[in-house]
């Protein structure tokens, strides 16, 4: 069993397997330092993108080939909500960040992969915590790689863990192999 099938429940089975996991933890969200010119990102979508690369160190070449139909999926319960805040705070002086503005989406913690990795299947983001929507996350992955909208799912579950910090665990699923 692999760490995201212990940690949130199976997530392949009935045609699916889990190709790849990572992992990445900080011990709090803070604002990073863009590796790509004129763009702002949350600093939870920062974190997924660092437990997706590790992921993908072990299966890149195969979802760069196949890049136009690799799926992303990002459960979290809190989503952007600390670029929300900071917007929500510089709105009274009449002057928000357009950058900021855009990293408040909540599909944003996701969509940062899309835009590193070039990936561009289907994408959704589930406000909820892992265990709720890990099913959901789940339902869709199959769904998506079946009916051919997707070659591959990378499906990220982020939590506050007890003892503090945040962890983002990912799985990287694909279809099992035709006989």
């Amino acid at each position: 069993m692999n760490e995201i099938s212990a940690a949130f429940g199976p997530i392949g089975g009935e045609g699916v397997v889990v190709l790849a996991t990572g992992e990445a933890t900080r011990a709090e969200l803070r604002p990073v330092r863009s590796r790509i010119p004129s763009l702002y990102a949350d600093p939870l979508a920062w974190l997924v993108l660092d437990a997706v690369e590790d992921a993908l160190s072990t299966c890149s070449d195969e979802l760069y080939e196949a890049r136009d139909e690799v799926a992303v999926i990002l459960i979290s319960p809190f989503c952007t909500l600390q670029t929300m805040e900071a917007v929500a705070r510089s709105a009274p002086g009449g002057r928000v960040s357009p950058l900021r503005f855009a990293g408040a989406s909540p599909g944003g913690g996701g969509s940062l992969t899309c835009v590193a990795r070039g990936f561009r299947g289907p994408s959704l983001t589930l406000a909820t915590r892992p265990g709720n929507g890990l099913p959901v996350a789940r339902t869709l992955a199959r769904s998506w790689l079946r009916s051919g909208q997707a070659a591959y799912a990378v499906v990220s579950a982020h939590e506050a863990m007890a003892e503090g910090g945040h962890r983002v665990r990912t799985a990287v699923l694909g279809t099992e192999p035709r006989r």
